[in-house]
């Protein structure tokens, strides 16, 4: 796992080692740069060395007659495979990498090749026949790309951060951004909060010739059930591809673990470690939380269900305590996110990632992508229950569900999990297709966010959704509504969000995290299943489930789902308080012009009295103002908070 960066339609050498510089925690074991001053293409690269360690691994990477070049972060998980067949046809390989594999596919098929390639992935490869730029991102965005053009030249990286050594860059806030970002505590789409930066969408390439650009797709999945397979077949097909997905990736020249949260995906990777690798020493690592910090945010503690399966698989457990000074992580968190995300669960992903590369661990297997894949979530339960109410149209059923809530929210509290999820499913009953699915994602209110902008930007947020759930919508091909929202969750949720933190937080320490949902012949495996299977009556990843039945006790399997998160509530009464009063304080905010302090006070005070829940959305304005301070402020450069 690598970071990349470069340029193309321009001649700035000197950019590239600072730019390099600013991924070294991408690639901490080799750096390298090259470029061409009269094709003006440069290209940088930072090396964490994972598959053939020797230098022969060395990037910028080369085909034989120097016509390719390329910068490449992440893994082909299918290249033994390409390997094998190019080598009997007489390709003359010169390393052990997945790298020189990618080239020589390229040489082989053009573009071609992406279609087949099986893996996370983000590169630059330059076709000085051609003098094109060819930047690609993997199927499921896995791997994040940035880019920012300038006329027709264009600059690209793995970080913003790297970007942000381009002095000619403006740093101003994307406002069409801020909306989606209030609305859903990330930004989806190709937008980000640095107005000018992209972000190359998942399963698309970018052709740069001449100082002309085109994006297309080059990735798709077609939902169409095949209702001729019986659900034992299906189960066994689930296993089958399953523990094959998992054992590709493992294919490592380094010390390789699992993330293990004692949920059924994270237990089901390490099942299928354990079968492949009967006397294999496999260590796998975890959070744990004082008892009880938990109950607010998902009311169960997921540790000793980490414990009984690693007991049960004889694998090796390691864990951490996630009390972490969040004053201290919180601007660290920032700084490695590149983004605006106020989701706090980047906490635990990071202290597991650090404790791994601190135990000598530098891969660990996660179990991130299930619940899209198999249909895992409370939204695909909402879904199906949408689908139940709608002979009951004619009753009353919004305002009951209203009044539901409100007694909850009145009797449980604000924060209650319940009286959180009965509001959120009463905004979805009433609508329909992508303002569904955004109704069920949705953190706030629409009146809310548009009460707490000040008046001089207000006309300038969009009210709406973004226009890329509209262009997801679009592109889907099948049927089934469930599936539609597992479509939406891989192009925006995961793609935009998961995979964003899990990569970054990974990778600020140095450490690759694999996902063997994101599998492509699984991915492709799972959209030919019939919903029914996927989800069967109330039961989530029911297919999965049963296929992990003889891998995993049915206590574990079945168990109440929780979420992947930290004591948020906890922390703004405790550790983030004193600096949520600083920086959103009337003075803070009225500097900065976005959002109107009175509205802000009023959200902070219903929020600590309990009247209403705000955390999220307080926690949003904190790492959007910190966020600031780093990336506009100070052009990348970590922030200190003292308090």
């Amino acid at each position: 796992m690598c970071g990349i960066a470069g340029y193309a339609g321009v001649h700035r050498p000197e950019l590239l080692g600072p730019m390099c510089d600013a991924l070294v925690h991408r690639g901490p074991d080799d750096e390298g740069v090259w470029f061409d001053a009269n094709a003006q293409i440069g290209l940088g690269h930072r090396r964490l060395s994972i598959i053939d360690l020797s230098p022969a691994g060395h990037q910028p990477m080369s085909n034989r007659d120097g016509t390719l070049w390329i910068s490449y972060n992440g893994e082909l998980y299918n290249f033994p495979e390409h390997r094998e067949r190019l080598a009997r046809a007489g390709y003359p390989f010169r390393s052990q990498s997945d790298t020189e594999v990618l080239l020589a596919l390229y040489e082989e098929m053009g573009l071609d090749f992406l279609a087949e390639l099986n893996g996370m992935f983000a590169f630059a490869l330059w076709d000085a026949r051609l003098r094109r730029l060819v930047l690609a991102r993997d199927h499921a965005g896995v791997k994040p790309l940035y880019y920012w053009r300038d006329g027709g030249r264009i600059y690209f990286a793995s970080e913003i951060k790297a970007l942000l050594r381009i002095p000619d860059l403006p740093r101003r806030l994307h406002l069409d951004s801020l909306g989606s970002y209030l609305t859903f505590l990330w930004v989806p789409g190709e937008d980000t909060m640095l107005e000018g930066v992209k972000k190359l969408e998942p399963g698309h390439v970018l052709l740069w010739q001449d100082g002309k650009v085109e994006t297309r797709p080059w990735f798709s999945l077609s939902y169409e059930p095949d209702e001729a397979v019986s659900s034992d077949e299906w189960i066994e097909a689930v296993h089958d591809t399953f523990a094959r997905a998992t054992r590709r990736q493992m294919v490592s020249d380094v010390p390789l673990g699992a993330f293990l949260s004692g949920g059924l995906d994270s237990s089901s990777i390490v099942a299928c470690m354990r079968e492949a690798f009967p006397s294999r020493r496999i260590t796998t690592y975890t959070v744990r939380c004082a008892p009880g910090a938990m109950a607010q945010e998902q009311g169960v503690d997921d540790y000793p269900y980490a414990c009984g399966v690693a007991e049960s698989l004889g694998v090796e457990l390691r864990s951490i305590e996630l009390e972490p000074d969040a004053v201290r992580l919180l601007p660290k968190m920032v700084y490695h996110l590149d983004e605006p995300d106020a989701d706090p669960a980047v906490f635990p992903s990071y202290l597991i990632s650090k404790l791994a590369r601190e135990d000598g661990t530098t891969v660990l297997l996660s179990g991130t992508g299930g619940d899209e894949v198999f249909f895992g979530y409370r939204s695909h339960l909402a879904y199906r229950e949408y689908e139940r109410l709608r002979w009951m149209a004619q009753f009353p059923l919004a305002p009951a569900i209203s009044t539901a809530a409100y007694f909850s929210r009145m009797a449980l509290g604000a924060g209650n999990p319940i009286a959180r999820r009965l509001s959120k499913f009463r905004r979805g009953l009433t609508e329909d297709g992508v303002e569904r699915h955004v109704a069920v994602a949705d953190w706030s209110s629409a009146d809310v966010r548009r009460a707490m902008l000040a008046e001089t930007v207000r006309e300038k947020v969009p009210d709406a959704y973004p226009a890329c759930m509209e262009r997801y919508r679009d592109a889907f091909v099948g049927r089934g509504d469930l599936n539609l929202h597992s479509h939406l969750l891989i192009q925006s949720f995961l793609a935009a969000h998961n995979f964003l933190y899990t990569d970054k937080s990974s990778m600020a320490v140095s450490l690759e995290a694999r996902v063997p949902f994101m599998d492509v012949e699984l991915m492709r495996l799972a959209a030919r299943i019939p919903e029914r299977y996927k989800l069967r009556g109330y039961t989530t990843k029911w297919v999965f489930k049963k296929a992990m039945e003889r891998h995993l006790p049915k206590r574990l399997i079945h168990r109440r789902k929780t979420g992947f998160g930290a004591p948020l509530r906890r922390w703004m009464r405790t550790d983030l308080g004193e600096v949520v009063g600083e920086l959103l304080g009337p003075a803070r905010l009225r500097a900065r012009g976005l959002f109107d302090p009175a509205f802000v006070q009023r959200l902070l005070q219903e929020n600590a009295s309990g009247r209403a829940d705000h955390a999220y959305l307080i926690y949003a304005l904190l790492t959007l103002e910190i966020w600031m301070q780093t990336f506009l402020d100070r052009a990348g450069v970590e922030v200190t908070l003292d308090t």
